[in-house]
Order: structure tokens, then sequence, then C-alpha cells
């Protein structure tokens, strides 16, 4: 795989993301978070071990322990993000996530020293622009949700570093698939304590009205059930897992800044929620640090090549 078809595969992974959000406001509207999250990944599990069963027998104990702390990281990033939508505006909590970008280059740096090309830096400062064009967060002030969401940067940072350190080399097709599921299981544990703690009133009285609706199952929540496990969950984590070896963790994240514009236009269409001129400038920014990442590293590898 070329690195443009691995960048155009975690385009579309960031994509389906972006649809996410759509089905989670229907699944959320009868389901706390976290119980939710439960929910939606115990399906794309089941799902998947249905699946890929053949592959995943054959797990070796290296594969599947970075498998279990990639699930940790990507674990921790979704239920830091859905509660940080909780306490602060999503614009915010989607600007602070976007921030990863920023984070990525720092601790590539101080784990394992790795220096930023020009053009993915060029890239970074783009998109970082163009998010905060596209949405708009207004910072007035400093709350529970924006804490929760800068906590958040680091842990997303860390799983798109380490999920390229984790696959670098890795050529087996069925590793790809055993790096799915052992991160879906280790998302699990971690969804279903948070439900027990913060969520059931069991142990502590549930913080926000959102985080104590329990569960009511209606056809939105099955909805949204269904669509976020299989295309919301397995299908970007297989192609993101699949393709991340090909590229950087730089790279990566800045394809997935495509996961906005995909909400923004799925709301537009199907809620018929408006579109400013602000918005389209702001995707249209977005485009263009996607743009300047990917012919940045054509023309400097071009250079690099020796004459025929």
């Amino acid at each position: 795989m070329k690195i443009w078809q691995a960048d155009l595969a975690i385009l579309l992974a960031g994509s389906l993301w972006g649809f996410t959000f759509l089905f989670s406001r229907w699944g959320l509207a009868d389901c706390s978070p976290a119980l939710f999250m439960f929910c939606r990944v115990l399906v794309a599990s089941l799902v998947g071990l249905a699946l890929m069963w053949k592959m995943i027998r054959r797990t070796s104990r290296a594969v599947l322990k970075e498998g279990l702390i990639l699930g940790a990281l990507t674990g921790s990033g979704y239920l830091l993000q859905v509660y940080s939508i909780n306490f602060t505006t999503v614009a915010r909590a989607s600007f602070l996530t976007g921030m990863c970008l920023v984070g990525i280059p720092v601790l590539s740096y101080i784990l394992f020293r790795q220096v930023v090309k020009p053009h993915s830096l060029a890239g970074v400062i783009i998109a970082v622009i163009g998010l905060y064009v596209f949405l708009d967060p207004t910072f007035g002030g400093i709350n529970p949700g924006d804490v929760i969401g800068l906590i958040a940067i680091p842990v997303w940072a860390l799983y798109m570093i380490y999920m390229s350190v984790y696959t670098e080399g890795k050529t087996d097709p069925d590793v790809t698939y055993q790096f799915l599921f052992w991160q879906l299981t280790a998302i699990l544990p971690l969804a279903l304590i948070t439900f027990l703690v913060f969520e059931s009133g069991l142990i502590l009285a549930p913080l926000h009205p959102d985080l104590g609706k329990g569960l009511t199952i209606t056809p939105s929540f099955l909805l949204g059930v269904g669509f976020t496990a299989v295309l919301g969950t397995l299908a970007p984590v297989f192609l993101h897992t699949r393709s991340q070896k090909y590229t950087t963790a730089i790279q990566a994240m800045i394809c997935f800044q495509f996961e906005p514009i995909t909400a923004m236009v799925a709301s537009y269409f199907i809620l018929s929620e408006p579109v400013n001129t602000r918005t389209v400038v702001g995707a249209a920014i977005i485009v263009a640090a996607v743009v300047v990442s990917e012919t940045g590293g054509y023309f400097s590898d071009s250079r690099r090549k020796p004459p025929a």
C-alpha cells in the first residue's frame, strides 16, 4: 500500500466516524454515555469475533499486549471525549480533540526523538487554523468539560503514535484483525467500570442529568448502536489499523480532520442543520491542510530520488 492510499483509507475512516455523531445522538437520547459505548463496542466485538475467529485465535503474546494497550488508549480517549461533550459545547470538545495534532509531534520527539518533516508541520498548522475556523469554539472561560478535553489530548496523541509503532513492519494480514479485536476487547471493561462508577448511582451520584439516564430500549437506540458498532467502530478501526503502518501519526491525524466535515455534511442533509460561511471556509482550510501535507510529502520524496 502506498502512502497516499493509506492516507485515503484513514480519511475514509475519519469520515465514517463523522457519521457516528449523528447516530450517537439518537442512541444517547435513551442511554447514558458510557453504557452506550459499552453496548456499541460489545456488539462490534461480537460481530468481529464471529467474522474473524480463525485469525484471532492465532494471536501472539506480543500482539495481544500491544492490542490491549491500544484499546486502553482509544477507550480512554472515547470516554473522555463523550464526558467532555456533556460538560462543554460540542464545538469546544471537538476542537480540543483535534488539538491532538499538536501533541503528536511533541510526544513523538520526547519519546522517540522523531523530528517533524516541514510539510507535515505546515499541514498541522493549517489544519489547526481550519479546525478553529470550522468549529468556532469561542473560548470564553474554562469549564469542567474543557479540562476533560485537555486531558484527552495526550491520550489521543499517544494512541496515534503507538498505533504507528506497534503496526510498523507487521506484514501478516491476520495481525490487523487481531489488533482490531483486542482493541475492542480492552474498551469493554473501561466503559463498564465508568458506567458503574459515574452513571449507575451505585457508587457516585451522577454529576450530570445525561449521566444518569440508564438505558431504554427504543428504535433510535437500536439504530444508534447498530450503525456505530459496525460502520462507526469495526470498519474505521479496521481501516486505521490496516493503513497506519504505511503513513505517519501526524499524516493520519490530519486526515482524521475530515471527521467534523463529514458530521457537518450529514447533519446538513439529514437533520437540516444550517451551515454558515465560516463553516465552509474552515472546511476548505482543513482540505487545504490535507493537500499540503500530501503533496509536500510527494515532492520531498521526489527530490530525494536520484535522477534516472
